[in-house]
């Protein structure tokens, strides 16, 4: 069922907000894990054998079971989309430079990213409800590392409201990818 679901969501997200990306080509599978619900990775064995790349989006099935928010589901979808096309295009050489996601701060500014690309597609107030449902059902640790690597419901709201007023700002965000709330709130006293 979690496949499924997820199957129809990435289409109509796709097709609505990546319209570089072919959904069909994405590989989708269930994974087993306590306080990680979607990731998005890269063929390992297509990478190796010089094929057409091809990404794979892992669903936790206890993410329909723990009545994650419609609204939150999508925007994640849309996060790990945005890791798609960061894949797609990338050239192998490039793509053996995510070993470095073993460096926290290179995590950090990785998912970052992909949140930042997820606000300007629309999805900024889903991952503000994804990340309130996801602290409601993860440790304490796991919530540390989560607000390390990711945007917090409170930094993405200054963000979201920042770009919608000056949607410029999106580029200098990336190219500098704030790392705390008090990085973000300076961003906007900036601009």
């Amino acid at each position: 069922v979690a496949i499924e679901k997820t199957r129809k969501l990435i289409n109509e997200i796709a097709e609505k907000s990546f319209a570089e990306l072919d959904a069909k080509e994405i590989e989708i599978k269930a994974f087993q894990s306590k306080d990680t619900f979607f990731k998005a990775q890269f063929s390992i064995s297509r990478f190796l054998t010089f094929r057409r790349m091809q990404t794979t989006i892992f669903v936790n099935p206890l993410t329909y079971e723990g009545r994650a928010p419609e609204e939150g589901i999508r925007a994640i979808l849309a996060h790990e989309l945005a890791h798609a096309i960061y894949y797609e295009r990338k050239n192998r050489f490039q793509l053996l430079g995510l070993v470095s996601l073993i460096n926290r701060d290179f995590t950090a500014k990785f998912e970052r990213t992909a949140d930042l690309v997820t606000i300007e597609k629309g999805y900024g107030s889903g991952l503000i409800s994804y990340r309130e449902w996801l602290y409601s059902v993860i440790s304490e640790k796991q919530i540390t590392i989560k607000k390390r690597n990711y945007f917090t419901p409170e930094e993405l709201e200054i963000i979201i409201q920042g770009y919608e007023k000056n949607p410029e700002i999106m580029r200098s965000l990336k190219k500098s990818v704030p790392r705390n709330l008090d990085e973000v709130k300076a961003v906007f006293k900036e601009g």
